[in-house]
């Protein structure tokens, strides 16, 4: 009998409906833990009732089942307490301290069901933790530290880096001090967006490995990049800061497989980050606002930006099956159902199609429609109240950003000539990029944290 990674919590339940096993081990349970490890095998920690204590005898049915039902994915443990001679002390204090109540588990029955899946990689995007960022919500709405703003996209290419730049600059504009930083390192482009030659040495992927080795020693204040063009600014613009991804050189590629490989052997990555976000808050402040750019799809680090670190999310889709597939796990994780609140998201309907485009209206009902479904079904907690389908401040409300022809391949915002022309090009991309709809996008961010789009004046735009 061949059985898939997916049937096998299924198979699990099943050898315990088998008589063998529920007349007579189960009613000795107090909790079944299912441990699934790196590779899928599968093992069961096994909690008696209160003063019980289990023999090998008790467990050798449901050890014969596993074997028949799992067959190649059963690892051919089953661990449970032994007195206190328990050579498996340490072992279970953690499975107890990371398990989490499996989806099937009813609390009126016992025994307790739980599940433990042991990854080297994407626990980001499967763990059911709540986020942790660098520093409390609070801190944030009392204006003591910044919002930290992850842009993300299930699909590449749908303009989540341009709309990142966009509402930093729209930000910077209205007098609000802001970071941006490059967190997508396997395809980076920020610096090359606003300097044509990258005048960094180093960025994210140094301090990354850097800081494991050297600790103390190595500093990100020298690798923060000012931005302070007053044609992109305007007379009264706050300086925009810029933490690249790091120098793409004869070194990138193989920084960039020592990183992958410390990902998938050590735990250390989110502390990491974490870290860089404080030294970057501490080094450049005042801040208002730290943008990260994510790389798309189920990535590591994207996963740690969207789902652990941030106070906030900018989600860029289209009006596909293949957005949609992929978002819908996105906004589940965003739920954070051990959280008491999930993570505040902004929806953008990206590459819309133009004002005049026939079936334009269609494809924006299309894509409002389908945003509010998905987010009823996988954002709002079962007691929780969910918006008016028509309310404009929800989070499955979506902010349009038509397909503009201009933003599409490489953007320049600095001067490539000393001519007229490049001055009126410069100008005009401007002019597309702080106004509708990345005013809409800086605005809704003001709005999540309380405060005004235009912070000069203090007034509403």
């Amino acid at each position: 009998m061949t059985i898939t990674f997916g049937e096998t919590f299924d198979k699990v339940q099943e050898c315990f409906q088998e008589t063998d096993v529920s007349s007579k081990l189960t009613p000795k349970l107090e909790s079944i833990t299912i441990i699934r490890d790196v590779y899928g095998m599968i093992r069961l920690f096994l909690e008696p009732v209160k003063g019980l204590e289990l023999q090998e005898a008790d467990i050798k049915p449901l050890d014969n089942l596993l074997s028949q039902k799992l067959s190649s994915y059963y690892g051919k443990d089953i661990w449970f307490p032994q007195s206190t001679q328990d050579g498996y002390e340490a072992l279970i204090k953690v499975i107890t301290e990371e398990r989490v109540l499996a989806e099937w588990d009813d609390e009126t029955v016992s025994p307790r069901w739980y599940v433990l899946e042991r990854h080297v990689a994407k626990q980001a995007w499967t763990n059911k933790n709540a986020g942790n960022p660098p520093w409390e919500d609070k801190y944030v709405y009392e204006r003591r530290k910044p919002a930290i703003v992850t842009f993300f996209s299930f699909k590449g290419g749908v303009g989540r880096t341009t709309g990142l730049v966009a509402t930093a600059l729209t930000l910077a504009r209205y007098g609000h001090r802001v970071a941006i930083v490059d967190l997508d390192l396997e395809a980076p482009g920020l610096s090359t967006i606003f300097f044509k030659d990258n005048p960094g040495k180093f960025g994210v992927i140094d301090y990354l490995l850097e800081k494991k080795v050297q600790q103390s020693k190595w500093s990100l204040k020298t690798d923060i990049l000012p931005i302070s063009e007053q044609l992109l600014l305007g007379d009264s613009g706050e300086t925009l800061r810029l933490l690249p991804a790091g120098r793409i050189d004869n070194n990138y590629l193989e920084k960039l497989a020592r990183l992958d490989f410390q990902n998938l052997t050590s735990n250390e990555l989110s502390e990491t980050l974490r870290g860089m976000l404080k030294e970057l808050a501490s080094v450049a402040k005042p801040l208002d606002f730290i943008l990260l750019d994510a790389r798309a799809g189920f990535h590591d680090i994207g996963g740690l930006a969207v789902a652990d670190l941030s106070h906030a999310a900018v989600l860029f889709g289209t009006q596909s099956r293949q957005t949609w597939s992929g978002l819908t796990h996105v906004i589940r994780r965003l739920a954070r159902p051990l959280a008491k609140d999930p993570l505040p998201v902004i929806m953008v309907h990206a590459l819309a199609p133009p004002l005049t485009a026939s079936g334009r209206n269609q494809e924006l009902e299309n894509f409002r429609i389908t945003s509010y479904d998905v987010f009823t079904n996988n954002y709002y907690q079962q007691d929780e109240t969910v918006p008016n389908q028509n309310d404009l401040d929800a989070a499955f409300m979506p902010v349009v950003v038509p397909l503009e022809d201009v933003l599409r391949g490489d953007i320049a915002l600095f001067y490539r000539d000393d001519t007229p022309e490049e001055t009126s090009r410069l100008l005009g991309l401007i002019n597309l990029m702080t106004n509708e709809p990345y005013q809409g996008i800086a605005k809704r961010l003001c709005e999540l944290f309380e405060r005004k789009l235009d912070r000069q004046n203090g007034v509403e735009i």
